[in-house]
Order: structure tokens, then C-alpha cells, then sequence
């Protein structure tokens, strides 16, 4: 088990920011311990047409 810091720097109300900085930090979470990590969960099940799947 990891315990961080308290996050700082937060965006407040710019959504976009605010998306961005939290994704970085669930990306740093998972780069510490990729085993880990739910990868078996198949979030974009569907692909436009004539597109490969994500997961082959």
C-alpha cells in the first residue's frame, strides 16, 4: 500500500484541467504497480467501423 502526499495544485473549476491532473495521478498509481492494475476491464468495447479492437 502506497499513501501520498495531499494533492496540490488542484485546477478547481476548469474541467478540462481538472480531468487531466487526476488522470496524470491514476497513471502514476499505475506505473507504480502495474500488476496490480483491473487491465482486464475492457473500457472501449466498441470501435468505429473498420477499426481493429484495442485488446487483440
Amino acid at each position: 500500500m502506497y499513501i501520498s502526499n495531499p494533492l496540490s495544485g488542484y485546477p478547481g473549476e476548469d474541467k478540462v484541467a481538472a480531468a487531466a491532473y487526476i488522470n496524470k495521478i491514476i497513471e502514476r498509481e499505475i506505473l507504480r504497480a502495474p500488476e496490480q492494475y483491473l487491465w482486464m476491464h475492457r473500457r472501449f468495447k466498441t470501435r468505429p467501423e473498420g477499426e481493429a479492437s484495442l485488446y487483440n
